[in-house]
C-alpha cells in the first residue's frame, strides 16, 4: 500500500480503455465499489454510454490486514489475487455456471500498475430486492441459483484443496489428493 492510497481514475484508465476496449473508446465515468475489499471494484461507463467492469489487485485496493505466513496447503490460506480468479472463471464456466464474461486479464503492468480483468457489467440489482418486490418474478432466478449451487456441489475439483500455479502465460490448477 502507498502512503495515500491512490484508486483508479478516468485519466490513470485511459491508455487501458483504448488498448483493450477500442482506440475510439473514451471513459466517461468511473464508479468505485465499496465491496471489493481485497481488490478494487469499479463501473466504466464509456463515452456510448454502455459500460464495463474493472477488477483491479493492488495493494491500494485491498483493505484487509497483512495475513501472517501460512501452509499452501492449509485451505483456509489468504485467497486472493488475479490467478486465483482467472481459475475460478474458468472452473465455473467449465462446469456451465454463468458468470459474467471476461473480456480481459492484464499482468502486464503495462497500461496500469496493477493486475486487472474487464468484465462484462451485470445490471438488475440484488435478489434480495427483487424477492422483496415481485416473488414470483423471482423463481427463475431463484431456480438458476440452485442449479449454479448443484453444478458446484457436484464438481469434486471444488471440494478438494486446490493450489493455482502460475505456468508461463496460462494458469494451471494442481489438484492436492482429499
Amino acid at each position: 500500500m502507498t502512503a495515500t492510497r491512490r484508486f483508479v481514475t478516468r485519466d490513470s484508465i485511459a491508455d487501458l480503455v483504448r488498448a483493450h476496449v477500442g482506440s475510439d473508446r473514451r471513459v466517461a465515468d468511473v464508479e468505485r465499489f465499496a465491496s471489493g475489499s481485497k481488490k478494487g471494484v469499479y463501473r466504466l461507463t464509456l463515452d456510448d454510454a454502455s459500460s464495463i467492469a474493472l477488477y483491479v489487485w493492488h495493494p491500494d485496493e485491498n483493505f484487509w490486514p497483512a495475513a501472517p505466513p501460512a501452509d499452501a496447503d492449509d485451505p483456509f490460506v489468504d485467497a486472493a489475487g488475479v490467478e486465483l480468479f482467472e481459475a475460478a472463471y474458468r472452473r465455473l464456466a467449465a462446469i456451465g455456471v454463468g458468470t459474467p464474461t471476461v473480456y480481459v486479464i492484464d499482468r502486464t503492468h503495462a497500461l496500469y500498475p496493477a493486475d486487472l480483468a474487464l468484465v462484462e457489467d451485470v445490471r438488475g440489482g440484488k435478489l434480495e430486492s427483487f424477492i422483496e418486490r415481485d416473488r414470483a418474478a423471482a423463481d427463475r432466478p431463484l431456480a438458476m441459483l440452485c442449479e449454479a449451487l448443484a453444478a458446484m456441489r457436484q464438481d469434486v475439483s471444488t471440494r478438494s484443496a486446490n493450489r493455482v500455479v502460475e505456468a508461463g502465460n496460462g494458469v494451471t490448477i494442481v489438484r492436492h489428493p482429499t
